[in-house]
């Protein structure tokens, strides 16, 4: 889960540094562990963006991130931007 100090950029990467980032070692373990259940979240997520709620998204993708495993993840990728 994201504390105080861990917000989420409202500035996109370019995408090639966004290709990098999910390219990386970091970024594919991050995938997989977005897609731990069965891609459910991610698809919550997506459809909540879709309609204009971005804490929906953050709600919904909040159980995959949850715990040491996620948060390092979001960490390490984070330091790359």
């Amino acid at each position: 889960m994201l504390g105080p100090s861990q917000k989420i950029s409202n500035s996109a990467p370019d995408p090639e540094q966004l290709k990098r980032l999910l390219t990386s070692p970091e970024g594919q373990a991050l995938i997989r562990l977005l897609q731990s259940d069965g891609g459910a979240g991610l698809q919550q997520a997506a459809d909540a963006i879709r309609r204009g709620n971005p804490e929906g998204a953050k709600a919904a993708l909040e159980p995959l991130l949850a715990g040491t495993r996620g948060e390092e993840l979001a960490e390490k990728l984070k330091e790359q931007l």
